[in-house]
């Protein structure tokens, strides 16, 4: 993946978004969202959604993480702080 490539960069944002709908409607689902929070673009970007379109995501993710030089892991630990503080 090639952080200056628009279509790595399309990828990545594409694979972020499926993974913050999936943090917010976990949270939904926890009963702990704010009013609103997981909308009706969420629900479009989840409408398909599988556990191999998860892994690919995630993979998408971390190779995306990789090339900038930054920690996947700590990425998604602050995506879910952030989403938790809202």
């Amino acid at each position: 993946m090639e952080p200056g490539d628009t279509e790595s960069q399309a990828r990545a944002l594409l694979a972020s978004r499926r993974i913050l709908a999936r943090m917010k409607l976990e949270l939904v689902d926890r009963g702990e969202a704010a009013p609103g929070l997981f909308g009706e673009e969420d629900r479009e970007l989840l409408r398909d959604d599988t556990q191999e379109r998860l892994r690919e995501d995630l993979r998408t993710f971390a190779e995306w993480h990789a090339a900038l030089g930054t920690d996947p892991e700590a990425a998604l630990l602050r995506m879910r702080r952030d989403l938790e503080g809202r």
